[in-house]
């Protein structure tokens, strides 16, 4: 693979399960939201898996989690039906065969 992208962060939500009827069967889509912290900035990134394996280990996650996540960064667009523009979204897929999602544990909670 040569576009490939590791992001290692702490999970916004429970991960969320989408599925698509196609001929022959259903394909799930398991879709995260990691944030991303250093002392400067916070990024958030969309993970979208389709890979069954990953996908399994995926539901498995919860809030708070820290995560690895390996695959292909994408670029998503479609054209707004009520506007008539055309927007996009730049997300990483884990595909069949080239990604990988792994648990790092529970992060630590806030001081209070």
């Amino acid at each position: 693979m040569t576009n490939r992208v590791t992001i290692t962060g702490t999970l916004v939500d429970d991960p969320k399960i989408r599925s698509f009827e196609q001929k022959g069967g259903t394909i799930e889509i398991v879709s995260l939201w990691l944030e991303v912290k250093d002392e400067h900035r916070t990024d958030r990134f969309t993970v979208e898996i389709n890979d069954g394996k990953a996908a399994s280990a995926a539901k498995a996650l919860t809030k708070g989690v820290t995560a690895e996540v390996s695959g292909k960064l994408r670029h998503d667009r479609w054209k707004d039906k009520g506007t008539g523009r055309w927007t996009g979204k730049v997300f990483v897929a884990v595909d069949p065969g080239e990604g990988a999602i792994k648990s790092l544990g529970k992060a630590n909670a806030a001081a209070a």
